[in-house]
């Protein structure tokens, strides 16, 4: 660094050594001179000079604090002269580091004192200073303090230190040093009156002359910032200099006395001044609240009001606030508004552009600077501010204000009370006021409610900060009209969303301050300037001047009953905005509606009836005239396409700000539960208010009168808030307005209404109001079905909260709710005409919503309802038409009503919907109240009960008062003697019986009476109504049956049931007896209700049978169950049939014992289960399906079987057998579904059935195979394949009987009648079919395909029972007929229909199933297939099947001898020779095996008779396989030349040659050739001819050739050659 300042200024030398200029020139050149005169001089030397100086600023803190008792007085100063000195030097290292360091030792000092006052006692004082008109003692850092702070002003001042010899300091850096020093030690010029003197004397009145001088903007600048620092610390030290100082400020915000800059400069200061609560009531209190004093803050205040009208054109004034407008030109043309970013008001930072925005209004992006002017201490010039920089900061003085008065007084306003006093409260019962009687604990007591009332300071006389509160209080007395007058202008101004919001906040919270000191005039000020900026007068009138009027019916904006804007309504509507921001005021005049900048003031005139709602008495009607004229501007709006969307926000930003405002609207009203009765009745009143108006014409219908006086009727009535008071016709928007808030009210305030006197609490006022409006025809139908809604919803609210009273002291709540019900009702029926038709809709809907405000009292008050029962069901019947209903009202308790004929009789109701209300309530009586209404009530509640259900309006309702039959005879029953039933038999007069008993009271025959009744309605045309009665009477008896005695159980079975399923046998008989014939829904309905009906009688069987079974009447009750059983059968019906078997399946399943239901009745049960297919010829006469009848017929076998297995005989078991067989083949296909993978229910319950039946007893296991076997071929004789079968495929049912075949055949294979009888022969026979269909019959469904199961099958069976048969005399043509399907099972295994096979076949997997399972019936059948006893044809057929399916290549014609002829005939015979390839085999592995066998059966073994035989019929059919490929070979080749062989061919000749080669055969196998002997190669003698030309042609081919003349040199070694 130092090399480059030394390069620097000799740069200059030289250059100014080359100046024309003779003086420069020549002190240039002796400078250089005298440089080189200089001894040599290194950079190094000079960077030790500087870092001495810098070692020295180092040292001089250290020096400081570590000797700071030695470094005091002259050593103190000359250490300060060393700063000052150094201060000086040019190089700006040193000389900051200087100035830094002087600062730093300042400050020392000054913390020297600041630890010395802590310890002044031990610290003598040397000294005694001046301190005003007396004098001051001090100890020595305070000495030094004093002498170095005096210095310091007197050398800014411009004067001549005494103490310190400062070289040189610049004013700045004085001032810099002053303000550091007040900053960081204002206490100690608190507590020193020397100090305070040195202000007062020196500083101060230095400030002040500096505040009336022109000074430049540094100087100005530290001045001020000085000044703020001395009236925010030590106003109270210097009261009549801060005077002079805040007077200076006030005058230099006149635009003529001062620059702009030193204009913002003192409005900061005043900022500052306004943030600080406490300093700001000093002000007042010392200035303006004092006589003869300066005023300043009003001064200020009235600066503010001459600020706000100075440049109107510059913050954007007008009729109502705007987006500020950017100016990007001279020409001032308009751009797009800003969009403000979020609803929330975030503020964006300043542009990165160089150019600074401008525009007309106040906006945060030209109106705001990055750095105060009060903190640009590096600047030396002024900075150029924006020309509405000023008039931001009147609005944040405004808002510091407003903030500091709510950070002083809210606290004060607070209920506080210490912990004991909270715990004596709480253990004392309070005392109510008037005498009203005291509330629940659900309820706040007027003493708490008091307490919510905020307190008002000014009540607080014995509170530290009564003087202050008593100052707040006449700050806002005094200065409210010009802080309103401020706000009232930039209301009007061009104003960004931030400072917008800013400012409706400043008014917000000076209005609350104003409202909690209960300072009237200046709080309704306000709200009416809060209430005029939410809806201004040109809309409103522009809205209510409108052609285009909203429709009376079209959704009110303030209809939400829980809140003020429906937010989703608007949020709609506000995505539809155009999308065109560029709007001036010339459309805003044309189409005037609300922005968010008035429902922001909305919302603030909403929260400050929050805050303030206790106190503001009549007030309220500020807040509600302006909700409901800003409901008028919506609705128009809505009307005309939604809100305007002003500039500054997005259509999310308008439903935002609604959502905010119902937010508020919501609050406001939950806030008024915690008022007292006189202030809410205010309210009340309030709002109630905007419903009352003068009397209607005289031809208004129905001004009823009753104990709540005179219905009112209304007007509508426009507020006066935004200046505008006028009178129009009703409209029900208004109405509904008002309603809404009203029932919001209500809602919130329900505790109160329930718990004080209705005058006491606004319910009287509330009823007549909404009384009078839903009854008066003149209101729109929208407004009285409303006010009904609120009747009712206070109601069923109110009657909730009495339920938390204790018992017996909410009787006058309930009176109180059901008399306003009653009068309602009344007053809507009053005069009514007699023809019921003429009934208004609306009124049906108020009486609907009555009926329903008297269900949910009901729901409410439950058991606890004490009074008012008949009057309930007086309600509850006017749902119905009577011509009479007066009469019935009175006689309805003295005549029981009812007719003998249980049919019901269909009943009329006025309304379908008030049937539903009036049916809820009778829900509610049966559901839970039936132990509420008098025993002589009940049979007219079951006359009730039958209405509902005779009515054909509503299906549900009829299926729901079935159910209320249930819940009566659950009441009733609890309290019977179940012993006191009748007990005899059914009869023709039991009915009759039953029924007069009931009319006396009797609660048994009221319980049998409703039994009765269902009964009856098990009869009705609607199937759902006729299987809702049958399931309750299950019920009914499925809950008490337990109970009963055997004897009482038995009298309601023939008195209830027996009559219940003969009523419905009847009409299924007299259904088909009609000429007409039945309809088929009719009789399916019918058959469902029989299913339910046998099914309920089943479940109560299988339930209770040990109570039925101990009956000696049982038997006699079953046979006359199974009467009905068999009278159903004439129906010709499945579906009956299938809900008798279930029936019966139902009651056997549930008995274990054979001895508790009887043998007779067990046979008796199987012969009418045998009897059911003595109908078939009349089941298709409904064309009904038989799968489910089927089903629960083998269902009902097995429970049938199962109790009489050891009673019934074996003849009668496989006749039953038979008829599940005939089942199985009368089925159906089912709809949807494929038995081919799985098996059908009734094909799953039949083989169950099978496998169930004994198979030990005589006959049985022929029979079983057989059948067995019937099913297995059953997909195979059925139906084809291919045929389109529209029945079942059997397929699942094969596999599975095969798996049952197998296991029955194998554990009775040792009996001789499994033989004899043909069972294995046709048990085989079946088998074989699907192995002889492989892969031509293609349902095989899933693994294991038929013919594979069946090959395992037949193989399992075979396998014990061939050595079992030869311990048998069988017959030759019992044997005979057994091998032949032996035979024909080892052919089918080896051969294949590959033709016909899926082209997904594993043909090789397949094919090694096929080679295990042919050995091992090759083993089984080997040598047993040559006894004497199996005729040779048998063999020779074997043996024939073997050579056929050994073939590896297909033969051409003439190649086979025909059938008949011999196989070696033509043996020599050549054939002609062909070129083109043979086909060959897919099987040719089993070929092969095949080939294998014929060889090994004609080799040579032990030479058994079995053998020979098997020897002898293959003999010749392995001489015809080895010539085959022989001759092929010698009539092909030839023709090939050099072609080769194809290999197929060549590998079927070398096996061949080879295996005839190796073989040596049964000497009685072949007859001996003449003259020839070769004993073992017999076969080689019959092939020589065709070897020894195959020789001559295989010259070419080493291989062959090889082989061909080996196999002829084994001829020759046989005959010794």
């Amino acid at each position: 660094m130092t090399a480059q300042i030394l390069s620097s200024e000799l740069a200059n030398l030289i250059q100014d050594s080359k100046r024309k200029n003779t003086e420069l020139r020549n002190a240039s050149e002796k400078a250089l001179q005298d440089l080189k005169a200089l001894p040599a001089t290194s950079e190094t030397q000079l960077a030790a000079g500087l870092e001495i100086q810098l070692k020295i600023l180092q040292a001089l803190p250290s020096l400081l604090q570590n000797y700071s008792n030695e470094l005091r007085g002259e050593l103190l100063s000359l250490s300060l002269q060393v700063c000052s000195f150094l201060q000086t030097v040019k190089n700006p290292a040193v000389g900051n580091t200087a100035a830094a360091t002087l600062q730093q030792l300042v400050i020392s000092v000054f913390d020297k004192v600041a630890s010395e006052d802590d310890r002044s006692l031990e610290i003598p004082t040397i000294a005694e200073v001046p301190a005003g008109d007396t004098s001051a003692t001090v100890r020595p850092a305070a000495h030094d303090a004093y002498k170095m702070f005096r210095d310091l002003c007197l050398v800014t001042e411009g004067g001549k230190a005494e103490f310190i010899r400062f070289s040189s300091l610049s004013q700045t850096s004085g001032l810099e040093l002053i303000e550091s020093v007040l900053t960081n030690h204002g206490t100690i010029f608190s507590s020193h009156p020397e100090q305070g003197h040195t202000l007062r004397s020196l500083l101060m009145p230095f400030i002040i002359r500096s505040l009336s001088d022109r000074l430049t903007f540094p100087i100005a600048l530290r001045v001020i910032r000085i000044l703020y620092v001395l009236i925010r610390n030590h106003l109270a030290v210097m009261p009549s200099e801060c005077e002079i100082a805040l007077g200076l400020l006030n005058h230099m915000l006149d635009p003529e006395a001062s620059p702009p800059w030193k204009r913002a400069l003192c409005m900061e200061v005043f900022r500052g001044l306004y943030s600080d609560p406490n300093l700001i009531l000093q002000i007042y209190g010392e200035y303006d609240g004092s006589n003869g004093k300066k005023i300043i803050l009003r001064d200020n205040l009235a600066a503010f009001v001459r600020l706000s009208t100075e440049k109107p054109a510059a913050i954007g004034l007008g009729h109502h606030s705007t987006a500020p407008v950017t100016l990007n030109n001279k020409d001032a043309q308009a751009d797009q508004a800003v969009v403000e970013s979020s609803i929330a008001g975030v503020i964006a930072g300043p542009s990165n552009n160089n150019a600074a925005p401008t525009g007309i209004g106040i906006s945060i992006q030209w109106s705001s600077i990055r750095t105060p002017c009060l903190d640009n201490l590096d600047k030396s010039e002024a900075p150029n501010l924006p020309e509405t920089y000023i008039y931001s900061l009147v609005l944040t003085c405004i808002n510091n204000l407003s903030e500091s008065l709510a950070k002083f007084i809210l606290p004060l306003t607070v209920h506080t009370e210490s912990k004991a006093k909270k715990k004596a409260k709480a253990q004392e019962v309070s005392p109510q006021d008037n005498g009203s009687p005291a509330p629940s604990g659900l309820s706040r007591t007027q003493s708490y409610r008091k307490r919510t009332v905020p307190i008002n300071p000014l009540d607080l006389e014995k509170h530290s900060a009564y003087t202050r509160i008593k100052t707040a209080a006449d700050l806002i007395n005094e200065c409210w009209p010009a802080v309103l007058a401020t706000c009232s202008t930039f209301l009007h101004a061009a104003l960004d969303t931030d400072y917008y919001r800013a400012l409706v906040r400043s008014i917000q919270k000076f209005t609350q301050v104003a409202g909690l000191l209960r300072l009237s005039t200046p709080r309704d000020a306000f709200l009416t300037t809060l209430g005029k900026a939410a809806v201004p007068s040109h809309v409103l009138t522009a809205n209510l001047a409108s052609p285009k009027t909203p429709a009376l019916e079209s959704p009110s904006i303030f209809s939400n009953p829980k809140g003020l804007l429906s937010v989703d309504s608007f949020v709609s509507q506000s995505s539809t905005l155009s999308q065109d921001r560029s709007r001036g005021t010339s459309m805003d005049a044309m189409n005037p509606q609300l922005t968010t900048r008035n429902l922001l003031c909305l919302r603030a005139l909403l929260n400050l009836a929050i805050a303030l709602g206790p106190t503001l008495g009549d007030s309220w009607s500020i807040a509600f005239e302006t909700l409901q004229q800003a409901d008028i501007v919506m609705a128009a709006s809505n009307t005309k396409g939604g809100a305007r969307n002003d500039g500054e926000t997005s259509a999310q930003s308008l439903g935002s700000e609604i959502a905010a405002v119902q937010s508020a609207a919501s609050r406001l009203f939950e806030s008024t539960a915690d008022y007292p009765n006189d202030s809410f009745v205010q309210v009340l009143d309030s709002l109630c208010s905007l419903l009352r108006g003068k009397s209607l014409p005289a031809s208004t219908p129905r001004a009823s009168s009753g104990s709540f006086g005179t219905p009112i009727h209304h007007q509508r009535r426009v507020g006066s808030i935004s200046g505008i008071s006028l009178n129009t016709e009703s409209d029900a928007r208004d109405y509904v307005f008002a309603l809404n808030k009203i029932a919001d009210l209500v809602v919130l305030n329900e505790s109160r209404l329930a718990h004080y006197e209705a005058t006491e609490s606004g319910w009287e006022i509330m009823i007549k109001e909404l009384v009078s409006t839903c009854i008066n025809c003149s209101i729109a139908s929208s407004a009285r079905l409303l006010a009904a809604d609120i009747i009712a919803r206070t109601v069923k609210d109110i009657a909730g909260l009495s339920m938390m009273e204790a018992e017996g002291q909410n009787s006058d709540v309930q009176d109180r709710l059901l008399s306003a019900l009653q009068y309602q009702i009344s007053a809507l029926y009053e005069d009514q005409p007699e023809d019921e038709d003429s009934i208004d809709e609306t009124d049906v809907e108020v009486h609907h919503i009555a009926l329903e405000a008297l269900k949910s009292v009901m729901e409410q008050c439950g058991e606890s309802l004490t009074a008012g029962w008949d009057s309930v069901f007086v309600v509850l019947k006017s749902a119905f038409e009577t011509r009479h209903s007066k009469h019935n009202e009175t006689d309805s308790h003295k005549s029981n009503g009812r007719s003998t004929d249980l049919s019901l009789q269909p009943s009329r109701v006025r309304s379908k919907r008030l049937a539903r209300s009036a049916f809820g309530s009778a829900h509610l009586v049966c559901s839970d109240f039936l132990a509420t209404v008098p025993d002589s009530s009940i049979s007219t509640l079951l006359e009730l009960l039958i209405l509902f259900c005779a009515q054909q309006d509503d299906l549900n309702m009829s299926l729901t008062t079935i159910t209320f039959f249930w819940n009566v005879s659950d009441f009733l029953h609890n309290r019977i003697d179940m012993s006191a039933l009748p007990r005899q038999h059914a009869g023709e007069d039991v009915r009759h019986d039953i029924e007069e008993a009931s009319n006396q009271g009797s609660l048994p025959a009221l319980w049998i009476q409703v039994l009765l009744y269902l009964i009856a309605v098990t009869t009705d045309d609607r199937m759902e109504v006729r299987n809702g009665a049958v399931q309750t009477i299950l019920r009914i008896f499925d809950n008490y049956v337990d109970q009963m005695s055997p004897e009482t159980w038995m009298f309601c079975l023939r008195v209830v049931l027996f009559r219940m399923i003969e009523a419905n046998l009847n009409v299924q008989l007299s259904l088909r007896s009609l000429e007409r014939g039945p309809d088929s829904e009719i009789i399916a309905s019918w058959n469902d209700t029989t299913k339910v009906i046998l099914r309920a009688m089943t479940s109560l069987f299988t339930t209770y049978l040990d109570t039925v079974e101990s009956s000696a009447d049982f038997g006699n009750a079953w046979g006359t169950i199974l009467q009905f059983f068999e009278r159903y059968y004439t129906c010709r019906s499945h579906s009956l049939g299938a809900s008798i078997f279930t029936a019966i399946t139902g009651v056997l399943s549930k008995s274990e014992d054979l001895n508790k239901i009887g043998v007779p009745a067990l046979l008796q049960t199987a012969s009418l289960w045998r009897k059911y297919f003595d109908h078939r010829g009349l089941w298709r006469a409904e064309g009904d399906s038989t799968q489910d009848a089927f089903v629960a017929y083998a269902q009902a076998f097995k429970e049938i079987y199962r109790l009489s297995k050891d009673a019934i005989e074996a003849e009668q078991v496989l006749g039953m057998i038979t008829n599940l067989e005939d089942s199985v083949l009368l089925s159906e296909k089912i709809a949807y579904s494929s038995d081919v993978d799985y098996m059908t229910p009734l094909q799953t319950q039949v083989t169950e059935c099978i496998a169930l039946v004994r198979s030990d007893i005589t006959g049985a296991p022929s029979f079983l195979i057989k059948l067995l076997s019937r099913f297995v071929a059953l997909p195979f004789t059925k139906t084809s394949p291919d045929s389109g079968q529209k029945g079942p495929t059997f397929v699942a049912l094969s596999k599975a009987a095969m798996s049952l075949l197998q296991a029955i055949a194998i554990k009775h294979i040792s009996l001789e009648e499994v033989f004899t009888s043909g069972a294995l022969d046709f048990a085989l026979v079946s088998l074989v079919k699907p192995i002889q269909e492989k892969y031509i019959w293609q349902l095989e469904g899933k693994s294991p395909p038929a013919w594979q199961k069946a090959t395992s099958t037949a193989l399992a069976i075979l396998e014990p029972a061939l050595p079992q048969s030869r311990a048998f005399s069988l017959t030759k043509e019992t044997t005979r007929n057994i091998w032949d399907q032996v035979i024909h099972l080892a052919s089918a295994i080896a051969r294949a229909a590959i033709s016909s096979a899926p082209p997904t076949t594993n043909f090789s997997k397949d094919e090694q199933f096929d080679i295990a399972a042919f050995k091992s019936l090759r083993d089984m059948i080997t040598p047993a297939l040559g006894s004497p006893s199996i005729p040779d044809t048998t063999r020779r057929a074997y043996t024939a099947h073997l050579f056929t399916n050994s073939l590896v290549h297909a033969t051409g014609p003439g190649e086979i001898p025909p059938p008949g002829t011999g196989p070696l005939t033509d043996l020599y015979k050549p054939r002609y020779g062909r070129t083109a390839d043979p086909l060959l085999t897919l099987r040719s592995a089993m070929a092969y095996v095949c080939l294998a066998e014929l060889v090994s059966l004609v080799s040579i073994h032990s030479s058994s008779v079995e053998e020979v035989k098997l020897a002898q019929a293959a003999a010749p059919y392995l001489i015809l396989r080895a010539a085959l490929p022989l001759k092929a070979y010698i009539a092909d080749q030839p023709l090939r030349g050099r072609m080769p062989q194809p290999e197929s061919q060549r590998r079927e000749l070398l096996e061949v040659v080879r295996a005839m080669r190796g073989m040596e055969c049964e000497p009685r196998a072949i007859p001996d050739a003449e003259g020839v002997s070769a004993p073992m190669k017999k076969h080689l003698v019959r092939l020589f001819p065709l070897v020894c030309s195959a020789v001559r042609v295989a010259r070419g081919d080493r291989e062959v050739s090889g082989e061909l003349v080996g196999l002829v040199e084994g001829v020759g070694e046989e005959f010794g050659v």
